[in-house]
């Protein structure tokens, strides 16, 4: 396993190539960078003793030359350190990934996502610093060393012993403040990964934070931790910065040393001058390997602590092979055998015990009982998601505990009740277990074509869902033409056809006809913004906008309207009993009320020309957002409704002088870009509050989407709708359509449904029983139910009671019995 790796063992792992070529560097860069030295002696005694100009240039453009030469090597030495750290890391986290991925089930419910998060990303970074400078940096460092200690005793062996003596001093002291820091680092290290695990707890569990209003205890939690987290640090911090004062003062000691004898042998004239600069100039250049082994002794230690407590959190054993060895994937009829198995938790707890029982191929099995009965348990012990610890289970005679990952995955397709949905599109996860088919290069797999997939959406009632996703697409005539001219031809014919049956539901788009359910200030634009982050909401703040209501003097017919608005609303909202109600169908939202309020005050002492600018702003806000279908406190003037689409037609005229391609006039011939597929063949939009309205429009859409041939258009298009994180955009029941439809398109030979159609509508749960039907004698179901008015049509029924199966037989004979599930069906 990854985790019973050493970290020296990723060092040469697939480096030894480049590990090679870093010691060729190496080796010419400290043969380079003894030459300038040598150079500085012979300037000062050759060429500035004898005033030889010429010889001083050449001797200054070597030495240039030298360390140019030396600075490019380590430049490259460096650049490939990075490379294996970085490289080897990416190997090195995909091991471990994997290997967490392969984990039991029970290991998931005892660590928490931050911490394999922080492990992951966090941890291991600077893991891959040491190793890739496992073998460059001790190398290049050392051979420094001895090239420049034997340098120091050919030019004075006296001065070289002296400059040594303080090394073994600092080799004592600093590895045992090391040994130090390494044990108040490798403390700070579980302290950071303990707040990150509780971190991940708490921002899972926000919910039920917000619900007991739970802030000040999470808050006090948070605080204990970091006052723990700052102690470790600060502990680790002293440590660290007291090993770099000792390698500091050490590195100062040898010049002192140096001056005070070497100084005085040139004085006596027992050295000459070039030789001492030269000896000055070879000892500092020791400074540098030295603290660079310092360093990298400090570095070694640090990333052991760090990969040790990675490696240590996941050293668990898999429980199961994750595919087979020497042999193809099993394929099974789907025949289960279960033989006394029962099933006990670490605690010793029973959940499931001494059950039998045998489910022949394509037999449909219901498994039924109280709650806590161990229904869901017995599922997850077929579908090899919880170990059973005594007795067998077999599928086609095979021992499930034996199987590998891969060779129940392919035959077993288990529903949860709670499925989990990944980020990204609705095809992403339809195809989830396909595509993990097709990457473990299972012989014979197809992956599913788009006939399949609206086979299978229509199969569990999800197909209207993906063709609303489709059709609230936002697409424009340069990415799609051919399906922008579609949508216009469907447009024509709904508008031919439907606009008289459909006038009660839907308020379509005329330009001589004032729009009861657009605001104010879509009436008079009557278009759309190109960028779809302009908002209508906002036009009070676009200073051309209110500088053209200025110049046809509507800004102040607006302000008085906005104002009429306030003073019948804000009593409204400000006596009435405080509900959600009460601001449904209000032109003033809850968080407003108090500063209209300030203006309702305001407009009763002064004069609607005297008011503050401030307040005008707001009233005209009030008045651009008003919409006559939804707010019901104030009856808008017809005259005004006359007035705004005069404005209409000046706010066009005006538009189009200005020659700006910022908007999109509603146009019965033209596709509006910034609206949905939908808007655009309706060309207008549903009235609210309508019951049936919106199926009514949806059943003759779908109908002019078969006739224009766009049909698998639209269904591509919504198949490409993104879910957000965990599919937050989806409903409950279309997160269970989707991990139905998941396994259906994989076809195992068995399904096993651990209440999966729990959230779905009659409708839709209607569809998957159908499906079930379709499939038996063909497919294996077990499913755990319920819903006791869907058993009657399963082949047996089978009751289970405190972990145990009471009763097992066709719905019709058990009722007859007036057993347990007599009993729960008339409980139901």
């Amino acid at each position: 396993m990854v985790t019973k790796r050493t970290l020296y063992s990723w060092v040469l792992e697939k480096n030894v190539r480049w590990q090679a070529l870093i010691v060729l560097l190496v080796v010419a860069t400290v043969g380079i960078r003894i030459f300038p030295l040598e150079l500085q002696k012979r300037i000062v005694n050759e060429a500035i003793g004898l005033g030889d100009m010429d010889l001083l240039i050449l001797y200054c453009l070597l030495f240039l030359g030298a360390v140019l030469l030396a600075s490019s090597l380590k430049f490259i030495i460096n650049l490939l350190q990075a490379f294996i750290g970085q490289t080897t890391l990416e190997r090195m986290r995909r091991s471990l990934f994997a290997h967490i991925l392969s984990l039991p089930m029970s290991f998931f419910r005892t660590i928490q996502p931050g911490q394999v998060i922080n492990s992951l990303i966090n941890e291991l970074a600077s893991v891959s610093g040491f190793i890739g400078s496992a073998v460059s940096v001790p190398l290049i460092n050392v051979c420094t060393l001895l090239a420049m200690g034997g340098y120091l005793f050919y030019l004075n062996p006296l001065l070289a012993c002296l400059s040594f003596v303080i090394y073994p001093l600092q080799i004592v002291i600093v590895p045992k403040l090391q040994k130090r820091g390494n044990e108040a680092n490798r403390h700070r290290v579980n302290v950071s990964r303990a707040i990150s695990g509780s971190i991940g707890e708490v921002i899972t569990g926000v919910h039920e934070v917000h619900g007991h209003a739970a802030f000040a205890l999470e808050n006090e939690k948070f605080y204990g931790q970091t006052q723990q987290l700052l102690q470790a640090n600060n502990r680790m911090n002293a440590y660290r910065y007291g090993i770099k004062f000792a390698n500091n003062f050490f590195e100062h000691l040898g010049p002192f040393i140096l001056f005070l004898v070497g100084g005085g042998m040139t004085i006596r004239g027992l050295f000459d001058l070039g030789a001492l600069v030269a000896f000055l100039s070879a000892y500092s250049s020791l400074s540098e390997p030295w603290r660079e082994l310092m360093d990298f002794y400090q570095l070694k230690e640090d990333s052991l602590v760090r990969y040790k407590n990675v490696m240590a959190a996941f050293d668990v054993v898999p429980e199961h092979l994750l595919v087979p060895v020497d042999r193809d994937v099993h394929r099974f009829r789907g025949d289960i055998e279960l033989r006394g198995v029962t099933f006990r938790t670490p605690e010793g707890t029973r959940l499931i015990e001494d059950v039998n029982l045998h489910v022949r191929p394509g037999e449909m099995v219901a498994l039924v009982g109280f709650s806590g009965s161990g229904k869901s348990t017995l599922a997850k012990v077929v579908s090899q998601l919880m170990p059973y610890t005594e007795g067998q289970a077999r599928i086609d005679g095979n021992e499930v505990r034996t199987l590998t990952k891969l060779d129940v995955a392919e035959n077993v397709g288990m529903v949860p009740q709670h499925p989990f949905i990944f980020s990204g599109s609705v095809r992403d996860n339809l195809l989830y277990a396909s595509r993990s088919s097709a990457a473990n290069g299972v012989p014979g797999f197809i992956t599913p074509d788009l006939d399949r997939i609206i086979e299978v959406l229509q199969q569990v009632g999800l197909f209207l869902d993906v063709l609303k996703f489709g059709g609230q697409a936002v697409i424009t005539p340069d990415d799609k033409p051919e399906l922008v001219e579609r949508v216009l031809a469907m447009r024509r014919l709904f508008r031919q056809r439907y606009e008289g049956d459909f006038l009660d539901d839907i308020e379509f788009l005329d330009p001589d006809r004032y729009m009861d359910f657009g605001s104010i200030a879509q009436n008079i634009v009557f278009g759309d913004f190109v960028e779809r982050r302009v908002r209508f909401e906002e036009a009070h703040r676009h200073k051309r906008f209110v500088a053209f209501l200025g110049e046809i003097g509507l800004e102040e017919e607006l302000v008085g309207f906005g104002a009429s608005v306030a003073k019948a609303t804000v009593p409204i909202l400000r006596y009435g009993a405080q509900t959600p109600e009460l601001y449904a169908g209000s032109p003033i939202p809850r968080e407003e009320m108090e500063k209209y309020a300030v203006v309702v005050a305001e407009l009763a002492s002064r004069s609607q020309a005297e008011l503050k600018a401030a307040s005008r702003i707001l009233l005209l806000r009030l008045a651009l957002n008003f919409v006559q279908g939804r707010h019901k406190t104030v009856r808008m003037p017809e005259n005004l409704k006359e007035r705004l689409l005069m404005a209409r037609r000046e706010f066009r005229e005006t538009f189009a002088r200005s020659g700006q391609g910022a908007l999109r006039f509603y146009e019965p011939d033209l596709y509006v870009e910034s609206r949905s597929i939908r808007d655009n063949i309706l060309f207008g939009q549903p009235k609210p509050g309508r019951p049936g309205a919106m199926d009514r429009i949806s059943e003759h859409l779908v109908q002019l989407l078969i006739e224009e041939g766009v049909l698998e258009s639209i269904v591509e298009l919504g198949l490409e709708f993104q879910v957000g994180s965990m599919g937050e955009y989806l409903s409950g029941g279309q997160r269970q359509k989707i991990a139905l439809a998941r396994v259906f398109l994989k076809a195992p030979p068995v399904y096993i449904l651990d209440e999966a159609t729990s959230a779905l509508d009659n409708a839709s749960q209607a569809r998957v029983q159908n499906f079930l039907k379709a499939v038996r004698g063909r497919h294996t179901v077990i499913s755990v139910v319920h819903r006791l008015d869907t058993v009657s049509h399963y082949d047996r029924i089978v009751v289970m009671k405190a972990g145990k199966i009471v009763e097992s037989g066709p719905y019709d004979e058990l009722m007859a019995a007036k057993g347990v599930l007599h009993d729960l069906v008339a409980k139901a």
